[in-house]
């Protein structure tokens, strides 16, 4: 059996669960009304769950698929993921009478944009090519 490699993408993947779990746990807590603090409680875990999405669907190519990672594939996983979020929000917006959320959407965008470019801009070892 493969061992994971420990990239970036999973150090971003880690991160953004333990992050997400805090944010969990923060919530329970009424520590202030401050707007900001509130306001990261609402957007921080869309960043923290791409991160970990992105960390679990390399695995799903690497592990379950047996596919090497290419940074055409690491591309599509980005924007599978940006996309998927894109039908959470409208799924909320039209069904569940949640407002659709704008600050999501683009905190969903620059998680992606980040753990796509990061990887690249290191070199991390998981990639098989560079074009």
């Amino acid at each position: 059996m493969k061992r994971i490699k420990m990239g970036s993408v999973e150090i971003l993947g880690y991160t953004g669960i333990f992050l997400w779990i805090a944010i969990i746990l923060l919530r329970g807590i009424s520590l202030t009304n401050n707007s900001l603090y509130l306001f990261l409680l609402g957007i921080l875990p869309n960043l923290a769950a791409a991160w970990a999405m992105t960390m679990f669907a390399k695995w799903v190519i690497l592990f379950i698929l047996k596919r090497s990672v290419t940074v055409k594939i690491h591309f599509c996983i980005c924007a599978a993921i940006i996309f998927l979020a894109l039908i959470s929000e409208v799924i909320h917006d039209m069904f569940l009478g949640s407002p659709f959320d704008i600050y999501d959407m683009l905190i969903t965008v620059v998680a992606q944009l980040f753990i796509f470019f990061i990887p690249i801009a290191t070199k991390d070892k998981y990639f098989n090519d560079y074009n």
